[in-house]
């Protein structure tokens, strides 16, 4: 596995792809993933990139949909997965984003939870359009 130091980075088939400090640097659809996944997946790709979007949104609503006594570590898995899920479709912004909430339950630190899931429901509707752009081009 290549190693990228950097203080947030993702495992992408066995590489550690390096995050950005500002999500706002980062793109919110890699072309570079897609393509990749296009050439391994071929026709299945699409498929396979629509999946992981649902995916993303239902994790995204469950979050959403905690309460009180939801226990950290499942918000945590949450972001994690949704982390994992948009790196491996190449939406990094959302992946950074991702990153940012999962480490905050990692470490135990106070986020405004609103704000940042705003920002993570805007950046999948970014990515959502993305993707419509590149399955009907």
């Amino acid at each position: 596995m290549i190693e990228l130091y950097s203080p947030c980075s993702i495992c992408r088939n066995g590489i550690s792809v390096k995050l950005e400090p500002d999500p706002e640097s980062q793109l919110t659809l890699d072309d570079k993933v897609i393509d990749q996944l296009k050439q391994d997946m071929g026709e299945d790709a699409e498929m396979v990139i629509e999946s992981y979007v649902e995916s993303i949104d239902e994790f995204l609503s469950d979050i959403e949909n905690r309460t009180v006594r939801t226990p950290s570590d499942d918000l945590h898995r949450w972001a994690h997965t949704i982390k994992s899920s948009a790196a491996s479709i190449g939406a990094m912004r959302l992946a950074h984003l991702a990153a940012q909430m999962e480490n905050s339950y990692r470490d135990r630190v106070q986020i405004d939870l609103g704000e940042q899931l705003q920002s993570m429901r805007q950046e999948h509707r970014r990515v959502h359009a993305s993707i419509e752009k590149f399955t009907n081009p």
